[in-house]
């Protein structure tokens, strides 16, 4: 039941509402976006996995949600992917609510510049960004992996992006605004 802790913990920290259009980075066996299309309801959740593997594993465990119309699923990498095949999953002039990523490296490990391109592109005026990290639940003792904030901080700042970090336990999640 880590996972269902870790990502209600994730959701209730990035304020998950109702309705919103949702874009997570790197879903994998989509046990996030299960977790995350029910607490937006009628909205709308879409998952860009570059593994096909990955995301014939999410097709299967989200195959009713997916029916619905609730979460869609894209195959590719962010940063190589066109942010228009991400926007359209969504209905025509809208961009996501809430982007976010749960222990992808990629924003921590390189520059990644057309990575934070991609997400300029695809974040509404008002949309919120986050990066998580971490295995456990809330109140467990942190032992899994997890970037130096530091790092991340300096390659969000070289991005044009704040990031403000949560910790609870075994979980990170940092927030990143726009500078500029």
């Amino acid at each position: 039941m880590a996972d269902e802790a870790r990502f209600e913990w994730f959701a209730d920290v990035m304020g998950v509402r109702a309705g919103e259009q949702v874009l997570e980075i790197g879903p994998g066996n989509g046990a996030s976006l299960a977790r995350m299309a029910e607490r937006i309801g009628d909205g709308r959740i879409v998952g860009v996995e570059r593994s096909a593997t990955a995301l014939a594993r999410a097709r299967q465990r989200c195959a009713d949600q997916i029916a619905a119309g609730r979460i869609r699923l894209v195959e590719g990498e962010i940063g190589k992917i066109a942010p228009a095949r991400l926007l359209a999953e969504l209905d025509p002039g809208e961009q996501f609510d809430l982007i976010y990523a749960v222990n992808v490296n990629l924003f921590w490990t390189s520059p990644a510049p057309q990575a934070w391109a991609t997400l300029r592109t695809c974040l509404s005026p008002t949309a919120r960004l986050w990066l998580c990290y971490g295995y456990g639940t809330p109140t467990d003792t942190p032992t899994s992996p997890k970037p130096a904030t530091t790092r991340l901080a300096d390659r969000c700042a070289a991005a044009g992006f704040t990031c403000e970090p949560t910790t609870s336990g075994d979980l990170l999640a940092v927030h990143l605004a726009p500078t500029r």
